[in-house]
């Protein structure tokens, strides 16, 4: 062990024991300091709206349930099954 070398990471240090800490004043602590602020950007607003949305809207897909029963709701299917209906019955007007 070789402790002739006392320089360490930081030099020698301090011998003369422990250094006494004096507790706060609480008179200079209790000053009144300015308040910190907070902007949200608007797109920081949207995005928060966004996702405090629920994942799936019950109501909209019950309504669309509906329509798609009664027959008012026009989907791909039904789009495309008119479509071709239409080029069948108008093969004439195609050349």
């Amino acid at each position: 062990m070789d402790i002739g070398r006392t320089e360490g990471v930081g030099g020698p240090g301090r011998i003369d024991g422990p250094q006494r800490i004096s507790k706060p004043d609480p008179a200079a602590s209790a000053s009144p300091s300015p308040a910190d602020r907070v902007e949200i950007s608007p797109q920081a607003k949207l995005v928060s709206e966004a996702l405090s949305l629920p994942s799936v809207r019950t109501e909209r897909v019950e309504e669309i349930r509906r329509l798609i029963q009664s027959g008012l709701y026009e989907t791909d299917a039904r789009l495309e099954g008119a479509l071709q209906k239409f080029l069948e019955e108008n093969r004439d007007l195609l050349g």
